[in-house]
């Protein structure tokens, strides 16, 4: 049999297997054939080949990274509905679908930019970097704030370069398209009378169901079993931290005379006030290669102005409007402004400082362009504090200045002993003086004393922290005041026990029995009103009235739910109502009835106002037609998406 073997595997065909085999194993490992590969992703995307097999673009979502940009909308969402959030309701499997959806368009888009060579260049990057308001202080791009904000994140410059190049390079073509839409004037009026249309409307509030009969234990279990994601306590954690705040600082309460003394000569010039001046002048000009007469001439001209200019009365603004030839000051009266020191160099400076009352007038004095009449027109004395003045307010920006240059030394040592070692954060406060605290216990929405701070919670649930029990970089509280925490207890998310949720498990089971009541009882009056029941009848029925409100806008002081029930249904037809039911409260709901709908009216709507609406009415359909855009590359792709993973 042996010999068999060997004769089959003899051959050019034979060699040409076992070598593929080879060039198999040595790029891949004869592990690969044993060991199965576990897939880890929450969604795959794959695209088409460049040539025949080779070529293909393939990038995943990983898992770690899917749950990470779910919290991040959960969190959002937490703060955005405060004590409304629903933990279970949020981690419906359509949540996280639209979450991940959105990671495979980004991808989509990358892939694309990829393949089709977008590129952005590094000075785009950069201006785009500045606009970011993360990275700005007082509206201006602070390079330490960058510096800050990408070490809380725990990323080099490098690498955020890269995330921010690329997200660039996904926006490009959307961005053309969402700044390409247009929209027509027929479109603009057709809206118009949609979104001013008015109905009138025939309204049942229903009655909330009586209360239904006490559950049973074996219904409260059965209840809490099925909703055993609505029973869970949240992942806790404890930390130490060091809080390092300038203005808690002890600085030497009293400096020495000389360091005041100094510092004073030194900032001299802000404790002095210059005199200020403002002038105006008359030009009697003398051209460069006049001769003896012309330039006596233009003297004696001059000096006749002088005497005019001094008279009692005289207005100066008048004489220079009428004789001045400095075109660029003769028809403002000859004013000048405010002169400062510098600004006239030469004679003309010199003359006009050696005026000291607002009023005076110059003699006549020469300069290169000619003879020139010179009145100072408002005179602001200078002013200079004293040391004796200003010692206080030096002291305490002197002591201010120490305490803020204590406080950078710490915080510089302590990060500096921490990066040495990030597994502990003791011996490095141990080494600088500072007291180490721990906190209680807190979840990532709430906490107490130093937990009670947003920006702390964060940077404890982040994974750096939280996961591998790093010493947190320096979190900015404050202006001046950080915190440096190190996690060192967590009390993972667990189930409540039925006993102890027992009441809760009652009151939601309760409000449950309502709330499905309260629909079949709607629902039920839905169908016989949809038959052509009058609601007269239903309402009598119910022990309720119909109210009749006519002329409804979209905007007007409605339950919500009720008015886009209202605006949602068809223009009624003879022989066929147009209801509806819009659930108004959890236990509540209505029957809504359309009797008459009216167009809007456009004629009042002004050009400048129809012009602004037709700019937003083409930047919604550029909208719509990015995300159009969006939706026909992903059937260019082979995405597969591992729900079981979410």
């Amino acid at each position: 049999m042996l010999q068999t073997i060997r004769d089959k595997s003899s051959g050019w065909l034979a060699f040409i297997i076992l070598g593929l085999v080879i060039i198999t194993m040595a790029f891949f490992g004869i592990e690969s054939y044993f060991a199965p590969k576990v897939e880890t992703y929450s969604a795959k995307i794959e695209g088409p080949a460049k040539y025949w097999l080779w070529g293909k673009q393939v990038r995943e979502i990983p898992q770690d990274q899917f749950q990470r940009r779910f919290e991040q909308m959960r969190q959002q969402e937490r703060e955005r509905q405060g004590e409304a959030f629903d933990y279970a309701a949020f981690e419906s499997l359509d949540n996280k679908r639209q979450v991940l959806d959105g990671m495979i368009d980004e991808e989509v888009l990358g892939m694309v930019a990829e393949r089709d060579g977008i590129t952005i260049g590094e000075a785009e990057v950069a201006a785009e970097l500045k606009q970011m308001p993360e990275f700005q202080l007082n509206g201006v791009y602070s390079p330490d704030q960058y510096r800050l904000a990408l070490a809380a994140r725990g990323m080099n410059h490098a690498q955020f370069m890269s995330v921010v190049r690329a997200d660039m390079a996904r926006q490009v073509i959307p961005g053309l398209i969402a700044r390409s839409g247009l929209a027509e004037a027929a479109e603009l009026d057709a809206y118009l009378r949609l979104e001013r249309q008015t109905r009138d409307l025939s309204i049942i509030d229903l009655p909330t169901p009586a209360a239904p009969a006490a559950p049973t234990d074996e219904q409260l279990q059965a209840w809490f079993e099925a909703n055993l994601a609505r029973y869970r306590t949240p992942e806790r954690l404890a930390i130490e931290y060091v809080e390092i705040d300038a203005a808690m600082l002890e600085v030497p309460e009293a400096v020495d005379e000389q360091t005041l003394r100094q510092r004073y000569e030194e900032q001299r010039a802000r404790y002095v006030v210059e005199p200020r001046r403002s002038a105006a002048h008359i030009l009697v000009a003398v051209p460069a290669e006049a001769d003896e007469a012309t330039e006596q001439a233009a003297r004696e001209r001059a000096e006749a102005l002088v005497a005019k200019a001094r008279e009692p009365g005289a207005d100066f603004a008048a004489l220079a409007r009428e004789n001045s030839e400095d075109l660029g000051s003769k028809a403002d009266g000859g004013a000048l402004g405010t002169v400062e020191p510098g600004m006239f160099a030469g004679p003309f400076e010199d003359a006009l400082f050696a005026l000291e009352q607002a009023g005076q007038v110059s003699d006549p004095v020469r300069t290169p362009e000619g003879w020139h009449v010179i009145q100072l027109t408002d005179f602001t004395p200078g002013s200079e504090r004293s040391f004796d003045e200003v010692r206080a307010e030096i002291e305490a920006e002197y002591q201010s200045t120490a305490r803020d240059r204590l406080f950078s030394d710490l915080s510089n040592r302590l990060i500096e002993r921490v990066y040495r070692d990030p597994t502990a954060l003791a011996p490095a406060a141990e080494e600088v003086g500072l007291a180490v605290r721990r906190s209680a216990l807190f979840s990532r929405d709430a906490g107490e004393g130093i937990a009670a701070i947003p920006e702390v919670r964060a940077a404890a649930f982040a994974d750096n922290q939280r996961i591998e029990r790093q010493v947190s970089d320096a979190v900015e509280i404050a202006p001046n005041h950080v915190v440096v925490l190190h996690v060192v207890e967590i009390e993972p998310e667990a189930a409540i026990p039925f006993e102890q949720a027992r009441e809760r498990v009652r009151a939601e089971w309760v409000a449950d029995a309502l709330s499905k009541a309260s629909e079949a009882q709607a629902t039920a009056l839905l169908e016989r009103a949809a038959k052509g029941e009058s609601l007269e009848v239903l309402a009598a029925e119910v022990g309720r009235t119909v109210a009749t409100i006519p002329g409804v806008t979209r905007q007007s002081q409605l339950p919500p739910a009720l008015l886009a029930e209202a605006f949602r249904l068809s223009a009624p037809d003879e022989g066929k109502p147009s209801v509806g039911m819009a659930r108004i409260d959890a236990d509540r709901h209505a029957l809504v009835q359309v009797t008459a709908i009216t167009p809007g009216e456009i004629a009042d709507v002004d050009e400048a106002t129809r012009k602004q609406l037709l700019g937003q009415l083409a930047q919604a359909r550029a909208i719509v037609e990015a995300q159009d855009y969006i939706k026909a590359l992903r059937k260019q792709f082979t995405i597969t998406v591992a729900e079981e993973r979410l």
